[in-house]
């Protein structure tokens, strides 16, 4: 979209103005305006270490996540504690904050969902 002011006084125009209505300037800037909609998208995350264990005993992500099936932002909020076999997970809608999926599960019993699906069900090429 371009919008047109007066070259002197920087009051807007109109297309059709030859001159300026407020001080009679022929002087004229267009100036070009470009409008995208850019969001930011953050998420928090940690992880627990204790020497000796190769995995982090505790993690955890809280922030915007990519649904690629539904093309939409949502929030998550996922835990996992491996000392103590658990792992929790809840996706909200970001502008309704109803719940998209909740789950409360041991950890030992989480599978075939996201990563742990891809390493459950390799193929074996021997």
């Amino acid at each position: 979209m371009v919008v047109y002011y007066c070259g002197d006084c920087g009051v807007e125009l109109s297309e059709k103005d030859k001159n300026c209505p407020a001080c009679g300037s022929k002087k004229r800037k267009a100036i070009l305006q470009v409008g995208e909609n850019l969001g930011i998208h953050d998420q928090v995350i940690g992880k627990g270490k204790e020497a000796g264990i190769k995995k982090p005993i505790k993690e955890f992500k809280i922030g915007d996540d990519f649904h690629r099936n539904s093309k939409k932002w949502n929030h998550r909020e996922m835990y996992i504690d491996r000392k103590n076999d658990k792992y929790e997970e809840i996706i909200k809608n970001k502008n309704t904050g109803e719940i998209i999926h909740k789950c409360k599960e041991p950890l030992s019993q989480h599978i075939g969902h996201g990563d742990a699906s891809i390493k459950n069900n390799k193929k074996l090429d021997w």
